[in-house]
């Protein structure tokens, strides 16, 4: 770790702010009064202990904080704000602030620390120079855009910086797109449709009925079947279906793997019945694709 980044860690995430139960951090090359357009200078997430607090009168970047799981308090400008889970929090250089964990209920939370010639506007156009607080329209999607800028900022591939700012630069975008059409809020119907689509889109592979979504998901099979045909024009079932067919044409072209091997793969235990499902969708079956398209 070079000097810069030493005295970042040192500084500001030794420890003194709060107690912590878990944490992973990641550090960037950027000292504060670097002149950047936009650059993360570090992130993290953190299992907070009963007593975590941080109490500080200045802090020298911008910040963001997303809350996963569990509560607490954000005091800041005179103002108590709650955290809870879908809660996205944060303010500029220089403010005053104060974060507490509900002792009975501690939150865990993913951080971002940023700075840059375009960090102010961003940040006013996304409300949190104002209202420090942001409430997620969609919690689910909002918590991948988080967790893909800690993984990023953790795993160190190459460009790692860039790519965290970019998902970062998305993601203030997007609020200040939903702050600037309040109308546009969705409907509970369509978090519930979005929630369940997040659902198959993570295990599509291992799905077999659409009953495990609705269970997974707590709604009524059928109500979820409504929405997706008012949503995305498919059933569930044609809707996993399509997932696991378009992934097994992947395999077939990536991979030298066995059409058995393959079948397995996206959650079919009869190879002939993937094989009949493959060419109704591709339109030939799994041995001619591979070969038509190798």
């Amino acid at each position: 770790m070079n000097r810069p980044a030493q005295s970042i860690k040192k500084k500001y995430t030794s420890g003194k702010p709060g107690k912590v139960v878990e944490a992973a951090y990641f550090y960037y090359d950027t000292a504060p009064d670097h002149n950047h357009n936009f650059a993360i200078v570090c992130g993290g997430y953190e299992k907070c202990d009963r007593d975590f607090e941080i109490n500080r009168t200045h802090y020298p970047y911008y910040f963001v904080k997303y809350t996963v799981r569990g509560r607490g308090t954000m005091e800041i400008n005179g103002q108590i704000l709650p955290l809870r889970p879908g809660i996205l929090t944060g303010f500029e250089p220089g403010t005053a602030h104060h974060y507490r964990a509900d002792p009975i209920d501690p939150m865990e939370h993913i951080f971002i620390t940023f700075l840059g010639n375009q960090a102010p506007d961003l940040f006013r156009r996304s409300t949190l120079s104002e209202n420090h607080f942001i409430e997620a329209a969609n919690p689910e999607q909002m918590l991948r855009q988080c967790r893909k800028i800690i993984d990023v900022g953790l795993q160190k591939p190459p460009f790692s910086q860039e790519i965290c700012c970019h998902y970062l630069h998305i993601l203030l975008l997007e609020m200040a797109a939903s702050s600037a059409n309040p109308t546009a809020r969705i409907s509970i119907s369509t978090h519930t449709y979005q929630k369940c689509k997040a659902y198959i889109d993570d295990h599509f592979s291992f799905i077999q009925t659409p009953g495990e979504v609705a269970k997974k998901c707590d709604i009524d099979v059928r109500y979820m079947a409504s929405l997706f045909k008012k949503h995305c024009h498919t059933s569930p079932s044609q809707y996993i279906m399509a997932l696991k067919l378009n992934k097994a044409a992947n395999l077939l072209l990536s991979t030298d793997n066995k059409i058995k091997e393959i079948a397995g793969q996206v959650g079919f235990d009869d190879p002939y019945h993937f094989s009949k499902n493959f060419k109704q969708f591709h339109g030939q079956s799994p041995v001619h694709y591979r070969h038509a398209h190798m």
